[in-house]
């Protein structure tokens, strides 16, 4: 399995939870529940980040959040792909 960024993203996800913002906290920690469902069902990065975006889709709209936890959670994932 050649999943080498997720495991980086994963990496960085778990250094950011270490923060004073309750927020942030929480995006990332949901951010990092997902990451690790993903990377157990992956096995490539591209298969990895595809797996990702349909489960994020799939239960941001299920799961009972505020608008602004969907936003920041969306935005923590967009600057994690940007590493």
């Amino acid at each position: 399995m050649q999943i080498e960024r997720a495991e980086n993203l994963l990496q960085w996800l778990l250094s950011e939870e270490d923060c004073e913002n309750d927020d942030r906290r929480f995006y990332c920690s949901y951010l990092i529940a997902h990451t690790s469902l993903a990377m157990s069902d992956s096995v490539s990065d591209s298969n990895f980040f595809s797996t990702m975006a349909q489960s994020l889709l799939e239960t941001l709209d299920k799961d009972k959040l505020s608008d602004q936890d969907k936003t920041g959670i969306n935005s923590l994932w967009l600057e994690a792909c940007d590493l």
